[in-house]
């Protein structure tokens, strides 16, 4: 039993001191992917920028595996797109309004606020970068 306590209490010293080390690797931290509220929807649609949009869910795990996607193509993308999420179970009109069937949907809106692409489900970096690009985006 004292084996036990000891071990688990080493786990906690080890998983406290790896969460405070500063990262070694010299990478960038990944920006916010900021969740839009339905006026800051519209309001984004209206402000004549690119914008990308992932119609989900915050506990919707293909959800979930996409943020680290959309916190590098935002990263990539700087003030040439905006990256922002909207959780459609806390607003199913808007869901409804733009179609939404499958959590995730990414779209791609030109800087008019037309819809220029769509994709349904996990979208693999390299496609999801890959299709911007021909979008003229990247």
């Amino acid at each position: 039993m004292r084996a036990i306590l000891i071990c688990s209490s080493l786990m906690l010293v080890l998983a406290v001191a790896m969460q405070a080390a500063p990262a070694t690797s010299g990478a960038k931290p990944r920006p916010e992917v900021v969740a839009l509220e339905p006026q800051q929807l519209d309001a984004a649609l209206a402000s004549g920028t690119w914008l990308i949009v992932e119609f989900g869910g915050e506990h919707c795990i293909p959800c979930m595996h996409m943020q680290p996607v959309l916190q590098d193509l935002q990263a990539t993308l700087g003030k040439k797109a905006r990256v922002h999420n909207f959780w459609i179970q806390q607003h199913p009109e808007v869901a409804r309004q733009h179609r939404i069937i499958v959590m995730p949907t990414q779209v791609v809106f030109n800087p008019k606020g037309e819809e220029v692409f769509r994709h349904m489900g996990y979208f693999p970096p390299d496609e999801f970068q890959a299709t911007l690009k021909k979008l003229g985006i990247l």
